[in-house]
C-alpha cells in the first residue's frame, strides 16, 4: 500500500486526480484490501455503437473465458446488479443448476468467494454495478463490510461519474429527460399520436404537445417519432 492513501477523504481526493477508471480501481483494490474490482455500465453509445463499458482488475484469463463462453448471459452477479436497487452481499444470491459450471471456473480463476455490488441508476437512468471480490476468510470479510459498507457505496457513485466522462468528456450525448417527457415518447413510440398520449396520461393537449416538443428538442431529433426511437436507443424509455 506503499504512496496509496490510508483514509476515505484521502481516497476520494486521489480518485479525482486519476487517470481513468482502471486506474481508480486498482487504487480503490489496494486501500481496501481487496482482491479485485468491477465497474460495468450496461450499454454505452458512441456513434453508432451501442456496448457495455466494463473495467475491471481480474486477472486477463478469467476476463477472456468470461468473454469467449459468455458467461454474462448466466451470471448470477449481473443479473442481479441491474435489476437490484440496493447494495448487496453475494451470499444472498441465490444460484441455479446452471451456474455451477460458472462458479467453478470462476474459483479455478482466482475470483474469491465473497463479493459486495453496488447498483448504480443515474439521473438520466443509466445502469451500472461495482463490484468488490474477496478471497478471504468469512469472518475477515464481514469486519471489512462493517467498516467499509457506506465508503463503497459513496466511491461507486465516483467511479461512474468518472466512467461517464471517460466515455464523453464534457460531451456526454445522452440529455436529462424529465419523467413527463419520457412518459409521452414511451406512449409515442407504442404509436399513440398527441391526443391519445392527453387522454391516456390526463393531460390537456397542450401540455402534452409541449412534453413532446421540449423531449424532441433536447434529443435534437426533427420529429417526434425520431426522438421516440432515439430515446429507445439510449435507453431513456424502454417498449
Amino acid at each position: 500500500m506503499t504512496g496509496y492513501p490510508s483514509d476515505f477523504t484521502s481516497v476520494k481526493a486521489h480518485l479525482g486526480t486519476a487517470g481513468s477508471v482502471n486506474e481508480a480501481l486498482h487504487l480503490i483494490q489496494s486501500v481496501y484490501r481487496v482482491d479485485f474490482t468491477t465497474y460495468h455500465l450496461a450499454s454505452t453509445v458512441i456513434g453508432n455503437f451501442d456496448a457495455p463499458f466494463v473495467r475491471t482488475t481480474y486477472p486477463a484469463a478469467w476476463v477472456s473465458t468470461y468473454l469467449l463462453k459468455g458467461y454474462v448471459h448466466i451470471d448470477p452477479v449481473a443479473r442481479e446488479g441491474f435489476l437490484r436497487q440496493l447494495p448487496f452481499d453475494w451470499r444472498e444470491l441465490e444460484f441455479a443448476s446452471e451456474t455451477l459450471t460458472f462458479l467453478e471456473d470462476a474459483m479455478r480463476h482466482g475470483v474469491g468467494r465473497f463479493g459486495f455490488s453496488i447498483p448504480i441508476s443515474d439521473k438520466i437512468g443509466r445502469r451500472a454495478i461495482l463490484s468488490f471480490n474477496s478471497n478471504t476468510s468469512a469472518e475477515d470479510w464481514n469486519v471489512l463490510l462493517d467498516l467499509h459498507r457506506s465508503e463503497w457505496v459513496d466511491l461507486a457513485y465516483l467511479v461512474h461519474q468518472m466512467a461517464v466522462f471517460e466515455l464523453h468528456g464534457e460531451s456526454d450525448p445522452i440529455p436529462a429527460l424529465s419523467p413527463r417527457e419520457r412518459e409521452c415518447l414511451y406512449w409515442s413510440g407504442l404509436g399513440k399520436d398527441c391526443k391519445d398520449i392527453a387522454l391516456i396520461l390526463g393531460l390537456s393537449h397542450h401540455t402534452t404537445r409541449s412534453y413532446l416538443k421540449s423531449a424532441r428538442t433536447k434529443l435534437g431529433c426533427g420529429t417526434v417519432s425520431a426522438a421516440a426511437t432515439l430515446a429507445l436507443k439510449l435507453r431513456l424509455i424502454s417498449i
